[in-house]
């Protein structure tokens, strides 16, 4: 898998900053990803707040949240927090590729996909609404924004007063 760096996260013990009952993690390094024909890397900054792979209670049982799918799952979730108009789809093939990268089988991999492809549509769509609860100081539970809004993000920018290293 072409990672730049590892991905370190803190688990979060606040229940309020929980997602409809799922954990979350804080991202405390800022990790990266190059598509396999180098023609994009997403970026994901530290302080962002994920549930790994967004899993329905129900379906728990057959795909848990966390597991080898956890990298794909956290950039996933990245792309649909900035939710660029036009680019779900491919934020979609994104999350596929990187699942086929991590060796997560052909029937998982197809699944989790057609997943996010019949269900994603709802949080992508909230992307905007979304922004201020999606990053936290992984020290004090506090509230932490990297960039003024999610358009700062667009076409895998990194805008200015992001950390690039280690906080």
């Amino acid at each position: 898998m072409r990672v730049e760096e590892p991905l370190v996260c803190a688990v979060n013990h606040d229940q309020a900053r929980e997602r409809h009952g799922r954990t979350t993690v804080v991202v405390l390094r800022p990790f990266a990803y190059t598509l396999p024909d180098g023609s994009r890397t997403v970026r994901v900054p530290p302080t962002y707040l994920t549930d790994f792979a967004s899993i329905p209670t129900f379906a728990r049982w057959v795909i848990p949240p966390f597991g080898r799918h956890a990298i794909a799952a956290v950039l996933h979730d990245w792309l649909y927090t900035i939710g660029q108009p036009g680019r779900r789809g491919e934020a979609d093939d994104i999350f596929r590729e990187a699942l086929k990268e991590l060796g997560v089988g052909l029937t998982r991999r197809a699944a989790m996909h057609a997943a996010v492809r019949a269900g994603g549509g709802g949080a992508y769509d909230r992307a905007g609404a979304d922004w201020n609860a999606s990053f936290m100081d992984w020290r004090t539970g506090g509230a932490t924004v990297p960039a003024p809004s999610r358009e700062a993000f667009f076409n895998d920018a990194w805008p200015a007063g992001v950390p690039t290293v280690d906080l």
